[in-house]
């Protein structure tokens, strides 16, 4: 699931602990009888908004003396179990699960079936139904099921958790005029003499109860050509047209060929569709059905500012089909080995796409947006089994807090170690589930390193590195003085020393960059340069490799020169953050010069925010100015939030005469109102 719309408004938000203070730890249950096949017969009614019919689950047993199976199932109703092959068995069910026991002994190895009959009625979550009514008489008609992370239980008899995987045969009736899809291939189709028809899906692959997706409903399709033989077709509501459908999601085909080719791994699962209706909120990676909220669905107007967005949510989810669903993670505690991965491969995208300028911009907002929630909320590790609820996971810190971690490691191994070992990961467990140790080793046995002290400090503690530098240089002798200082330790919030190594740019003449590594391996540690001359400006970590927070106060002069100067976008984003933060008059005055000739859209918005922190009357006027002469969609809309959170008469007159003229599209018009 993506993060930007959805999962940073849950687990708490505003709160300054991540859990409550004695939380539970939590586990992959036992699997003595492990479900190992689900067969899938539902009929659905969008009018009576139900479903009835009984799904079939085989389980093996594990573990001598197994007996007894828990199926999650919340308010169903018409329960009743039996074995279709004739085992005695016994049952019971209290409304949140069915319990069975089957009364005569299993070997291990050997397999048994359960046969659930029941129904469903208008489902509280899991399956989401819509349809006219008097008074939205344009509602769309559909049924569409959505899971993440343990809502299936209230439609699916399953074990509801990511370390049960099965095989699925889904055969799902319903009216003949209606669109029936769900995961895997299309297997045969059947008219019945009622007017409805069933449609058989069939997914080889194993598949958790998340990622199990049912849709029916009145959808129009679009084809979206094909990857390596595999379908992509792409279905919404007629509320849509076919050239908003095609348009929002026409990348789709180049970006499976790219992601394929940097993974080094084929496409695990044999079709890819993705359907757009409300009510999703996000967007959630069903194994070969993704779903997405129909807010994705973009005109020609809403496109041109949010489609690098929808684009980026695309990759997202494509990621997930390697990253969560062709590899799942055994529980919740490993929850980064889908999420902070699908966030990291959309930077990947944009490198290989947009170039090195556009994921050192992403990857610099993902930093950022981790870094408020660590600094503002709570910090904990990214790899925990303490949490209130598993939903409570899918955070800042799960999301573009793994995101960049993972780009440090990329940083640390090196490109060809990096994703040598992600193909032989992807290669070894495809189908399996995963904890982090798995993706270590893999790492490991591709490098030669070992990177149990990575993981220990990056992932299984909290916090990050808060930097304080401080330079001095001295001319008599010829040398700059480089202090550095972790500042995060608390041993409180158990936040400790960082290794690291932390790359340093100087700038000693027009045009030359000189590239300095100073280790981290002590709270202080220094580094001193030879230099003939007082540097013109320094910048740290320039390519933005680090998780990290920056103190450093250099003189206005250097800040100026390398938010001018300095040839990295991070290296541009730490200049203009040091000269908002001081708010004096000649840095608001740089940073309205230093907008005028930035070419990257990212560089302006983060000056246009170091003008908002300033917040002075010169930073106000300035900011009001810039959106009238800005031209890029994507930065027009940032510029009118931030306007809108400042009290100034020319902020108010800027949005008020940019509202009277015609320009800019529905975000940034719904942005300055």
């Amino acid at each position: 699931m993506h993060r930007r719309h959805q999962a940073l408004t849950q687990s708490g938000f505003g709160s300054s602990a991540f859990t409550s203070p004695n939380p539970e730890r939590h586990y992959a249950p036992d699997l003595g009888l492990e479900p190992t096949h689900r067969y899938i017969s539902l009929r659905v009614d969008l009018d009576a908004r139900s479903a009835e019919g009984e799904v079939i689950t085989t389980v093996t047993c594990r573990r001598g003396g197994a007996e007894r199976i828990k199926l999650d199932a919340t308010d169903f109703f018409d329960v009743e179990v039996t074995s279709p092959d004739g085992q005695r068995i016994d049952w019971h069910y209290d409304g949140e699960a069915i319990y069975v026991s089957f009364l005569e002994p299993i070997a291990v190895g050997d397999t048994r079936r359960i046969r659930t009959r029941y129904s469903v009625h208008k489902p509280l979550t899991g399956m989401l139904f819509s349809g006219p009514d008097e008074a939205n008489p344009d509602r769309p008609s559909f049924m569409a099921t959505d899971h993440e992370t343990e809502r299936a239980r209230f439609w699916l008899p399953c074990v509801d958790h990511p370390s049960v995987r099965t095989p699925l045969d889904i055969h799902l009736r319903a009216k003949s005029d209606l669109t029936i899809l769900a995961n895997g291939l299309e297997i045969s189709r059947e008219t019945h003499d009622d007017g409805t028809s069933t449609v058989h899906w069939r997914l080889e692959q194993p598949c958790p109860s998340y990622l199990v997706c049912l849709a029916v409903g009145d959808f129009i399709r679009v084809e979206g050509g094909e990857h390596q033989g595999l379908e992509i077709a792409f279905f919404t509501t007629p509320n849509f047209s076919r050239e908003d459908l095609a348009r929002s999601f026409e990348k789709t085909k180049s970006m499976l060929d790219w992601m394929a080719k940097r993974l080094s791994t084929p496409f695990p699962f044999p079709k890819y569709f993705q359907l757009a209706v409300p009510g999703i909120g996000g967007a959630m990676e069903n194994i070969s059905l993704v779903t997405w909220d129909d807010k994705f669905v973009a005109n020609e107007a809403l496109y041109a500012e949010w489609g690098w967005l929808i684009d980026i949510i695309n990759v997202h989810e494509m990621g997930h089909s390697y990253f969560g669903d062709a590899v799942v993670s055994r529980d919740y505690a490993h929850l980064w080995l889908k999420e902070s991965w699908a966030t990291y491969i959309e930077s990947c995208w944009l490198e290989d796409c947009e170039g090195l300028d556009a994921m050192a911009w992403q990857l610099s907002e993902d930093l950022r947006v981790y870094r408020h929630e660590a600094d503002n909320r709570y910090v904990r590790p990214i790899v925990t089994r303490e949490f209130d609820s598993s939903w409570d996971m899918y955070d800042a810190h799960l999301y573009p807090g793994g995101a960049v971690r993972l780009h440090m490691l990329r940083c640390l191994l090196g490109d060809e170690d990096f994703w040598g070992g992600v193909a032989d990961y992807l290669a070894t467990y495809s189908g399996k589930v995963v904890e982090t140790s798995d993706f270590r080793r893999s790492l490991e046995d591709r490098s030669g390193r070992s990177l149990a002290r990575f993981f220990d400090e990056w992932f299984r503690s909290p916090g990050y590195l808060k930097l304080r530098a401080r330079t001095s240089y001295d001319s008599k002798v010829g040398e700059l003085v480089v202090k550095v200082e972790q500042k995060q330790i608390n041993a409180k919030k158990g936040i400790g020393l960082f290794h690291a190594e932390l790359e340093i740019d100087v700038a000693v003449g027009d045009g030359e960059w000189l590239t300095h590594r100073l280790c981290l391996d002590e709270v202080k540690s220094a580094l001193v340069i030879k230099l003939e001359k007082r540097p013109m400006s320094v910048v740290f970590d320039p390519r933005g490799k680090l998780v990290h927070a920056l103190d450093y106060e250099p003189s206005p002069k250097e800040s100026e020169h390398a938010l001018l100067e300095a040839p990295t976008v991070p290296g541009r984003i730490q200049a203009a953050r040091i000269l908002g933060k001081s708010a004096k008059r000649a840095g608001v005055a740089a940073l309205l010069g230093a907008y005028a000739c930035e070419e990257h859209w990212g560089v302006r918005i983060e000056i246009a925010r170091a003008l908002a922190a300033a917040g002075t009357q010169d930073a106000c006027e300035g900011l009001a100015g810039l959106v009238e002469a800005e031209e890029d969609v994507r930065v027009v809309p940032e510029l009118l939030g931030l306007l809108g959170g400042l009290r100034d008469e020319s902020i108010a007159g800027a949005i008020c005469d940019w509202l009277d003229s015609d320009a800019g599209g529905p975000l940034a018009r719904w942005k300055a109102l």
